[in-house]
């Protein structure tokens, strides 16, 4: 396969504060953020750029910590799903054009000379969770409770991508999902019984015990395992708080922070060093993030009020232009350091034609 052409789709702003680094990407129709994902200290971004007859690209496009901009566009391709090789190298997995079938294929982003145009495949449907010592991990949840959770698991060998495979996991289904020292840990809500297993790349489980829940319903697993503290996100009595579970099944609960507004949704935590993950969420009045390691909250950013966002800890605002932001995604870039990817919600009569990078690093 040939390696990507660079492209210049966009015009670029860079903004320096206190807070980190902004970077604006301005397209000249429209631009739909489709994925991101780290990319050595980089935050790499697969998005589709429209142009005025309504046709579009898909484009690849690398934001530094400095603001400093590069972009691809992919030869054949759409529905990008970004993913790292155990190596830790960024690939992609498309659909390229074909009348008749709809297949995907994975292929590395960047270094594609020696790589053959591989057999496509049936669309997975997962997300990236993270990887194992020779697979990469995506976990694929139906939110219906009888049919049971997949796996699909991408074997690597030498570093070079070898086969997929797809297997299901036993109920109960609806598992939240982390990969913890390269092995897989579920958690799921059985009752008044959390159920943590440790699975292989397989789905076969390995390792199962019951832990009291406390009537607390986990949001996100932190951290896990059967050996030290595991650290669970959750929400209760209008507080997010940690729930801490000892090796012998023993919970702790500590109190983060006081947050009356129920959270929707929450997302993966993204580790960004070590036993500190970064988890975004949103809420009826806005979104946010929030950082912690293991049972502190470090800072905890939410729009609601807010023409950016506010960390409700130092009462910090990071300003930014445009109203109702929706966050698309947060990576990590270095040790302690993360890259959120916004973007201003269109109204009816026009579509969305900006990104926004927001680099920052802890203090």
């Amino acid at each position: 396969m040939k390696n990507l052409d660079k492209v210049a789709p966009y015009t670029s702003s860079v903004t320096q504060g206190d807070w980190g680094t902004m970077t604006t990407l301005l397209a000249e129709t429209a631009v739909s953020a489709k994925d991101s994902m780290s990319c050595a200290e980089k935050t790499l971004l697969a998005n589709y750029v429209y142009e005025k007859n309504g046709t579009y690209k898909l484009i690849y496009t690398t934001v530094g910590m400095d603001g400093s901009i590069e972009n691809y566009v992919e030869d054949d391709g759409i529905l990008p799903t970004l993913f790292l090789s155990p190596d830790q190298e960024n690939y992609v997995s498309v659909i390229p054009y074909h009348p008749d079938k709809e297949l995907e294929i994975s292929i590395p982003v960047f270094h594609r000379e020696d790589v053959e145009l591989p057999k496509g495949n049936r669309p997975c449907t997962g997300d990236f969770i993270g990887t194992t010592d020779s697979h990469s991990i995506f976990h694929d949840v139906d939110f219906d409770d009888k049919k049971p959770d997949k796996i699909l698991a991408i074997e690597f060998i030498n570093g070079k991508l070898k086969k997929k495979h797809n297997s299901k996991v036993p109920l109960p289904a609806n598992n939240r999902i982390a990969i913890c020292n390269k092995a897989i840990h579920l958690l799921a809500n059985d009752g008044s019984i959390l159920l943590h297993r440790e699975i292989d790349e397989k789905g076969n489980v390995t390792r199962s015990r019951e832990i009291g829940a406390n009537d607390i319903h986990v949001l996100q697993i932190l951290s896990a395992s059967f050996d030290r503290d595991s650290y669970l996100l959750a929400q209760e009595n209008d507080k997010i708080i940690i729930e801490k579970i000892a090796a012998s099944g023993a919970s702790e609960i500590i109190e983060l922070v006081d947050f009356a507004d129920p959270l929707f949704n929450t997302w993966q935590p993204v580790d960004i060093a070590d036993d500190t993950f970064v988890t975004r969420f949103n809420t009826e009045f806005g979104n946010g993030w929030l950082t912690t390691q293991n049972d502190k909250l470090l800072e905890i950013f939410y729009s609601k009020g807010e023409q950016g966002y506010r960390n409700l800890l130092t009462n910090e605002v990071l300003s930014i232009p445009g109203d109702k932001l929706i966050i698309s995604s947060i990576n990590k870039t270095t040790e302690r350091a993360y890259a959120v990817v916004l973007y201003p919600l269109a109204d009816d009569t026009a579509d969305n034609a900006e990104l926004i990078i927001l680099n920052r690093r802890l203090p």
